[in-house]
């Protein structure tokens, strides 16, 4: 009994840690290797702050912005967006990925 109950827990405290460590990405500047992105502060053509996230792999950039934007629930506005990776495309081909977004208010 104690034995199922103990690796019931584990298991349960794997699984957390593992969606834990994989859904999201760094909620600060500079470099993340966790999502393969690279982030930094711009202004932006309105004169306004704005993050600018560059990113290597498929949603690492949405979970970049996601995690930048944690004060405000994860919700943020898409400035601008070129290359944005997909599932099986050619990077070398495509060229970098970058996304500027605003944390929503």
């Amino acid at each position: 009994m104690t034995l199922r109950s103990t690796v019931r827990w584990m298991l349960g405290m794997g699984i957390a840690g593992l969606v834990a460590a994989c859904g999201v990405g760094k909620g600060t500047l500079g470099n993340d290797p966790g999502t393969e992105s690279q982030a930094s502060t711009v202004t932006w053509s309105d004169g306004q702050p704005a993050l600018s996230i560059s990113c290597q792999t498929p949603g690492g950039c949405q979970s970049r912005a996601v995690a930048l934007c944690g004060k405000t629930s994860g919700d943020y506005t898409v400035l601008k967006m070129e290359n944005m990776p997909t599932r099986g495309d050619m990077s070398e081909v495509r060229g970098p990925a970058s996304v500027v977004i605003r944390c929503s208010k």
